[in-house]
């Protein structure tokens, strides 16, 4: 039994590259879904929509269960039954509920990697900074000097400690060339474009940090709202969307 055991991990090991290339492919249609939904377009939504539905029967076909994990199947089918949800959604016109299905989608496969010690796909680092960044957005979103609380501030420092460090850890794996390029399937221009939306969310969190050293609320609420704009341009990178 035991040597079963150690059989099945080391053949999930070696499909565990073949997993995560799958899942790039899966990502870059998924990345449009998502942003679509998020910005009201309601045609674009419906053929990222159609790309995503595509890509995920030919994911799904392959990773669907583990010999290794018996929930393996449990989270991919629920991750399917979003993405369904999310379809309908689309064609009912409802862009909001479809991009809430599909923020669970990620959240359900990153769980699955999670949980089976997958620690080394990219897109991840970006999923972890993108929980803090998000609570620091909301915390300044529309507000003014006055609006600002003691406790909203607070939240924002909280969160700062880690937003920095994790940014920083995706910024020089990427300067410092251990960004598998061929691996994400980037072109030369897509890296560059990658890089610089890296670095406009590095000059952000500058000012962010600025803000907060400042003290001034209303600063400090312009700066936190800014902090999205990199980091969906850096996220966008990885999807079948155009850029500049």
């Amino acid at each position: 039994m035991v040597l079963q055991v150690l059989a099945s991990t080391q053949v999930f090991a070696s499909d565990h590259q073949a997993l995560l290339k799958a899942t790039v492919k899966l990502d870059f249609e998924y990345i449009p879904a998502l942003h679509y939904t998020s910005q009201g377009n309601f045609v674009a939504s419906e053929q990222a929509m159609h790309e995503l539905k595509r890509q995920w029967q030919q994911f799904s076909s392959v990773y669907s269960s583990s010999e290794v994990d018996p929930q393996w199947q449990h989270f991919v089918a629920a991750a399917g039954r979003m993405i369904e949800a999310a379809d309908q959604h689309v064609l009912g016109g409802d862009l909001i509920q479809a991009h809430k299905e599909l923020e669970g989608v990620r959240v359900t496969l990153q769980g699955l990697r999670e949980r089976n010690g997958i620690t080394d796909y990219f897109l991840d680092q970006l999923h972890g900074y993108h929980v803090h960044m998000d609570a620091i957005v909301q915390a300044g979103k529309g507000k003014t000097a006055a609006q600002m609380t003691l406790k909203d501030v607070r939240t924002i420092q909280k969160h700062w400690a880690q937003v920095w460090p994790r940014w920083e850890k995706i910024r020089h794996q990427v300067s410092r060339a251990q960004f598998d390029q061929a691996f994400y399937n980037f072109s030369d221009d897509r890296l560059v474009e990658l890089k610089q939306a890296i670095s406009e969310e590095q000059v952000a969190l500058y000012q962010l940090k600025l803000a907060l050293l400042n003290g001034d609320r209303g600063r400090i609420a312009r700066a936190a709202e800014g902090l999205s704009s990199g980091f969906m341009r850096t996220y966008r990178a990885f999807g079948d969307i155009p850029y500049d």
